[in-house]
């Protein structure tokens, strides 16, 4: 918590408010908050979860943007300089963020090992929203939001025990365009012991399990927002209903790629309806291939109601069999790697799913060749785009000088104009 507060403390822009809310810990957190530099506000309650803490942290800043930070990770001197310039630079823009490195420390020597992000997508192209649907890039520490925004969706939900962050970062870039760029704003500490809440705590080795069913678990609570209209701005075409047929086959590959197959094949089914003597465009043909290549795998796909579903989409029609062809395609490189793992039996696996639908793709084929279609950098109502910043942002010479149900602070910090820090410190980190 102390390095925290200190990487806060250095920053570039001197940050106005820093909110620090402990959620019932029982530790030395006030000790710590107290003996910090910078203009520290305490406030401690029982323990309620790192929601409801932020939540009540967010309540309580005076400042226009909130920058919330963990108690673990580090701010790098100039980011509260780079995401102040971009929102300055970009007045249509609800949020700014950027990039982030990882960091462990060496159990020799004491020392942090850094390393590049966990995942962070080719921004060219593609909208901000799309590619945060698709796979959580953005973090908290690394974000820094107008209030007016956060207003606007809601409060963090507080029936979430994990991935809070990714379900507000999707609720942000539906609503509001953002200004990103990659250039790294802080160190986010990797975890090899114990994580979560304290009521769910779970070992490093069951991450995987643990933020699959959390990730699912958020996007059951986005459906409703997530309309196919949504979907449909993504996207320009010459044919009409062709970005609308795009749209719902991105919409099925969100949710894909959250193994809610009952939604994903909702949308496949949508999709084959639209335009149906038309081939698969490029994009088309991509996204559907995207949707079996997500983070949280593709064993789902494999069940045999899911399979059964997808044989029944390629029989449908022509073009259903084209897009079920598309999709067993994703599979590609999750059979090359069982195969180089020696793992034969999902290699099997995989390989009767896909060769099956690959045969049917071949065989029947739409009779019109696929119209013109583009996928949007921007967003036109409201959704995320990305926006460029002056090339000088975030080199100024300085200036002067947050989950766990056991118990969590939070940081809130504040910037000029009106701006709040808020750091949520807990003392069992979720992320």
């Amino acid at each position: 918590m102390s390095e925290a507060l200190n990487s806060l403390a250095a920053q570039s822009r001197i940050v106005d408010e820093i909110i620090v809310w402990d959620d019932g810990s029982e530790d030395d957190t006030e000790k710590t908050v107290r003996a910090a530099a910078g203009p520290v506000r305490y406030f401690r309650s029982e323990n309620g979860g790192k929601s409801r803490a932020l939540n009540a942290a967010i309540a309580q800043a005076r400042g226009d943007w909130i920058w919330i930070c963990d108690d673990d990770d580090i701010a790098l001197p100039h980011a509260a300089e780079t995401l102040s310039a971009l929102l300055l630079a970009n007045p249509s823009a609800g949020f700014a963020a950027g990039g982030y490195k990882r960091f462990s420390n060496a159990p020799e020597t004491g020392e942090p090992v850094l390393s590049g992000p966990g995942y962070w997508p080719d921004l060219s192209e593609g909208s901000v929203l799309r590619h945060l649907l698709e796979d959580i890039f953005l973090f908290q520490n690394a974000t820094l939001v107008r209030r007016s925004c956060y207003e606007a969706v809601g409060p963090f939900r507080e029936d979430l025990a994990r991935s809070i962050d990714y379900d507000m970062i999707v609720r942000l870039a539906a609503r509001f365009p953002a200004a990103v760029i990659e250039t790294p704003l802080f160190h986010q500490r990797k975890h090899s012991g114990a994580r979560g809440p304290a009521a769910a705590r779970h070992a490093a080795s069951r991450s995987e399990e643990v933020w699959k069913g959390a990730d699912k678990l958020v996007f059951e609570g986005l459906l409703e927002a997530l309309q196919p209209d949504l979907f449909t701005n993504m996207f320009e075409a010459a044919v009409p209903g062709h970005a609308a047929r795009a749209g719902r086959l991105q919409r099925g590959c969100v949710f894909a790629r959250r193994t809610d197959w009952q939604v994903a094949l909702q949308e496949f089914r949508a999709a084959a309806a639209l335009v149906p003597g038309m081939a698969l465009s490029p994009v088309e043909k991509t996204i559907c291939r995207r949707a079996l290549a997500g983070k949280h795998g593709c064993a789902e796909a494999l069940r045999p109601d899911v399979r059964g579903a997808l044989a029944g989409l390629a029989a449908g029609s022509p073009l259903g069999a084209e897009i079920a062809a598309a999709l067993a395609r994703g599979t590609g490189w999750r059979l090359r790697a069982a195969v180089r793992g020696g793992d034969l039996r999902v290699a099997a696996a995989l390989l009767g799913f896909a060769s099956r639908l690959l045969v049917a793709g071949r065989q029947r084929r739409p009779r019109l060749a696929a119209g013109r279609l583009a996928e949007r950098c921007d967003y036109p109502e409201g959704g995320a785009g990305r926006c460029r910043p002056d090339p000088g942002i975030g080199t100024q010479k300085r200036k002067s000088p947050a989950d766990s149900a056991e118990a969590s602070t939070p940081m809130i910090v504040r910037l000029l104009p009106a701006s709040s820090v808020i750091t949520a410190f807990p003392s069992a980190v979720v992320r």
